[in-house]
């Protein structure tokens, strides 16, 4: 290689690495609570660690933007964020939103940023329960759910009257507690930490034996982000098992997770 060429390809490569860096950052939406372990606090928690990760691996800048969840979708779907943090799947979505997916359409599992399940609550003095995939005993009873989770998508789909108007797993089982739900469906690990930091509210309620659905989240992007950026969306999900297999992720998890007070 001539010293002409050789210095061609040096500059190339750094105004490569300088744009990368310097391009306008990719908005990621997330929920402004607490959603343990996944989202704790402004940058913190897992899901926001794989996010970091992948700015480091991939030289890219992210914009985080924290906002209650259903904002956050509407963010989305009127183009003002580019992605959604820990977003599970609807058909819904796929209108406004591109998730991960295989050569054969199906949803890509291995490029989850987590995984975590939903399990049903309900009042011990309460006929309710919740067995074999079907709820015995509701009647007229409304379930309760977080405002905007895609949990109560799945049950008014399965043809069970929800009550939506509860922003926190503390709110939700608060309204349980008072009896302005007789049941309800909260996200394992988010519900067990806020029971523990708040045992009162666990006073005269019982989780269900059998979880509600298992349920994986996604890194979702919006399909106007997408259609510019194809070749890069699929570089940030790739990197997304390796951040979760990462040193920092790991220690992360440990610490957050080996606490005593969590099963």
């Amino acid at each position: 290689m001539g010293m002409r060429s050789y210095l061609f390809s040096l500059t190339f490569t750094a105004l490569f690495f300088s744009s990368a860096a310097t391009a306008e950052p990719i908005k990621l939406c997330y929920e402004d609570v607490v959603v343990f372990p996944w989202i704790t606090g402004d940058k913190q928690g897992l899901a926001l660690s794989e996010m970091i990760y992948i700015e480091k691996k991939l030289n890219i800048r992210f914009k985080y933007v924290r906002l209650p969840w259903k904002r956050c979708m509407l963010e989305a779907q009127s183009g003002k964020v580019d992605a959604l943090i820990a977003a599970s799947f609807t058909s819904e979505r796929t209108k406004w939103g591109v998730y991960p997916t295989k050569n054969n359409g199906q949803l890509d599992t291995s490029l989850k940023l987590h995984s975590d399940s939903y399990i049903v609550y309900v009042r011990n003095d309460s006929t309710i329960r919740w067995e074999d995939g079907k709820f015995i005993n509701l009647g007229s009873n409304q379930v309760g759910v977080q405002l905007g989770y895609s949990v109560g998508n799945d049950l008014q789909e399965a043809g069970y009257p929800v009550y939506s108007t509860s922003s926190t797993a503390a709110e939700l089982l608060e309204a349980l507690q008072k009896k302005v739900v007789n049941v309800a469906v909260l996200q394992h690990m988010p519900s067990i930490k806020t029971l523990n930091e708040k045992p009162a509210l666990g006073k005269g309620i019982s989780a269900m034996p059998q979880p509600f659905k298992e349920m994986d989240q996604y890194l979702l992007f919006t399909k106007t982000f997408y259609a510019h950026n194809k070749d890069l969306t699929h570089k940030i999900w790739n990197t997304i098992p390796q951040a979760r297999e990462s040193g920092e992720y790991q220690k992360l998890k440990k610490t957050l997770l080996g606490s005593p007070k969590i099963d």
